[in-house]
C-alpha cells in the first residue's frame, strides 16, 4: 500500500483509479504550499498557541498540548504536525516505557543500545508489539486531538547506527515500511514528515511519507561537500517529480537563504533545542 500523492485526472471513472492504485493519498500534498514554520516542543498555553497560528506549519510536541489549542492553531489555517518518535525510547515518558517489554529494545552483541546524547534506547521497528505502542501512541496523541499529521522522529537512526551493515539496515526499514502501511491504512489523510534517515527515505518509505526534514542544514558544510549536493539534487528532483515537500532546518541566515536557493523551505534555528 502506498502513500503517494497524484493528481486526479478522470473523476469519471473511480473504479479504474482504485484498480490501479492501491490507495489515491492526498490529492494535492498541502505541505507543499507550506512557506514558512515552526518546530517547538514546550508547553503550549493560549499566547504560545496564538504565535504559532502566524506561521504555515507547526511541529509540536503533543504531550505539551490540549486538542483545544491544536484546534485553535488549526483554525488560523495553519497546519498542525506532532513528535513521535520512531526509533528511540524517551525514557520521560514513564507511562509509555512501563509498556514497553524486554523484547521491544534493539539489542546489539545482546545487549541494549544507549545513545547517551538523549538518554534514549534505540527500539526494535520490527517487533509486533512495540508498533503497536507506536500505532496506539498515534492514536491517543495525534488522532484524538486531532493533528493534521506526524513528524517521525529518530527514523534517522537506521542510517546512522548502520550504515556499514545493510543486512540489519534493510531488516530495520522493513519493520518502519510495516509501520507506515499500518499507518496509511488506518489514517491515510495524515500527513507524515520523516526528519532524517535520507537512505532509508530513498530505498524504503519514499512512497509513504509525504514530506523530509533536513536539520542542521548548514551552507558552511554543505557547499563543498559532494555528499551534501548529491542530496540537495536528489531532493531537488524528489519534490519536482514525487511532490514530496522539503525542510530544513538552518543554524543562521546564509545557511536559511541557501535553503531557498534550491526551493527548500527553511526555519532557523541555531542549535537541536526546540523550546
Amino acid at each position: 500500500m502506498f502513500k503517494k500523492t497524484f493528481l486526479a485526472f478522470n473523476l469519471a471513472f473511480p473504479l479504474l483509479l482504485t484498480q490501479c492504485y492501491p490507495t489515491m493519498g492526498h490529492v494535492h500534498n498541502p505541505l507543499l504550499d507550506v512557506n514558512s514554520y515552526k518546530i517547538y516542543y514546550g508547553e503550549i498555553d493560549d499566547s504560545k498557541a496564538e504565535q504559532l497560528s502566524n506561521y504555515d506549519m507547526v511541529v509540536i510536541e503533543p504531550h505539551e498540548t490540549t486538542k483545544e489549542h491544536v484546534s485553535e492553531i488549526k483554525e488560523a489555517g495553519t497546519i498542525a504536525l506532532g513528535y513521535i518518535s520512531i526509533m528511540e525510547l524517551q525514557t520521560w515518558d514513564e507511562e509509555f516505557v512501563e509498556k514497553v517489554k524486554d523484547s521491544d529494545y534493539l539489542l546489539d552483541d545482546g545487549e541494549r543500545v544507549y545513545v547517551e546524547d538523549w538518554d534514549t534506547y534505540l527500539m526494535d521497528i520490527t517487533n509486533p508489539h512495540y508498533q503497536q505502542l507506536l500505532l496506539d501512541e498515534i492514536e491517543e496523541e495525534i488522532i484524538e486531538k486531532q493533528f493534521d499529521g506526524i513528524l517521525l522522529d529518530t527514523v534517522g537512526d537506521i542510517d546512522d547506527f548502520y550504515h556499514d551493515d545493510e543486512e540489519m539496515a534493510s531488516y530495520l526499514r522493513n519493520g518502519y515500511v510495516e509501520l507506515l502501511q499500518s499507518i496509511t491504512d488506518k489514517h491515510n489523510e495524515l500527513l507524515l514528515l520523516q526528519n532524517w534517515g535520507f537512505e532509508t527515505l530513498e530505498t524504503s518509505s519514499k512512497d509513504y511519507v509525504d514530506a523530509i526534514m533536513w536539520e542542521d542544514f548548514d551552507k558552511n558544510r554543505l557547499k563543498t561537500s559532494k555528499w551534501g549536493q548529491d542530496w540537495i539534487q536528489y531532493f531537488q528532483t524528489l519534490e519536482s517529480e514525487e511532490n514530496i515537500a522539503v525542510f530544513t532546518v538552518t543554524p543562521d541566515t546564509k545557511s536559511f537563504k541557501y535553503s531557498k536557493k534550491y526551493g527548500f523551505v527553511p526555519y532557523k534555528n541555531s542549535n537541536s533545542i526546540y523550546n
